[in-house]
């Protein structure tokens, strides 16, 4: 009797340090996801994300967060972003001579875009894994090294080399791509600062069309006059200049 006594004593020990070990092992995997959120939304700040570097060194910090907490899921969305963020330093770093100013623009334009959903998510406490958005975003990313690469080749190999440089990258020459497109998203963001709005996550700016769209079929008179007269766009609007390759 006093063995059986002991054996189930002895059971009952063991569960409960499975119970402790257990819980701890779910403590740390809610805290590795929650570091690993934290990590993300990092990435938007618009000054930040322009350095590809830094964004390494974060991606590199969440894979090894997702490691540590066996955070799968996260491991994979984190190498996905370190490839993305190689393959755009490769395409940013490049001097405005090499012709890859545009393919810049789009690489920042494409990974803002691709990541600020997701950030805005994480920020409100959602939960969501956009793993096949960002083997997209790698495609992309890859997609626009190919044509910085093809660019490059054409301009060494005109005569003479560098004369097929677009009139308009041939302004920015002797700068850096990624310096060139730092300079107007330090200029937004200041703007953001001095309207006391937050840089990092400003309002919704609505594009022209999409005024016109809310407006189709119920644009009053007196809104009609006013847009006559050059008082457009309506109050709580804003105009903004968009990528006419968008």
């Amino acid at each position: 009797m006093q063995a059986v006594q002991g054996q189930r004593q002895k059971a009952k020990a063991a569960a409960r340090r499975g119970r402790r070990r257990g819980g701890a092992g779910t403590a740390a995997a809610t805290d590795g996801r929650a570091e690993f959120r934290e990590l993300f939304v990092s990435l938007i700040d618009p000054l930040g994300l322009h350095d590809m570097e830094k964004c390494g060194r974060i991606a590199a910090r969440m894979v090894e967060v997702s490691t540590r907490s066996g955070y799968h899921t996260g491991v994979r969305m984190a190498s996905l972003l370190s490839g993305i963020f190689a393959d755009a330093a490769d395409i940013v770093d490049r001097p405005v001579e090499d012709g890859a100013l545009h393919q810049t623009t789009v690489a920042y334009r494409v990974m803002r875009a691709a990541l600020y959903g997701t950030a805005v998510s994480y920020r409100g406490g959602g939960d969501c894994e956009p793993v096949c958005g960002l083997e997209e975003l790698g495609r992309k990313i890859a997609v626009l090294r190919s044509e910085a690469d093809a660019g490059r080749a054409r301009l060494r190999a005109a005569d003479p080399p560098g004369s097929g440089l677009r009139k308009f990258d041939a302004l920015y020459k002797g700068k850096v791509c990624r310096d060139v497109v730092r300079e107007d998203v330090e200029e937004i963001r200041a703007h953001h600062v001095a309207a006391g709005e937050d840089p990092i996550f400003p309002p919704e700016v609505k594009y022209l069309d999409e005024v016109f769209e809310e407006f189709r079929g119920g644009l009053s008179a007196a809104d009609m006059v006013a847009m006559e007269r050059g008082k457009w766009p309506p109050e709580g609007y804003e105009l903004v200049k968009i990528d006419s390759a968008k």
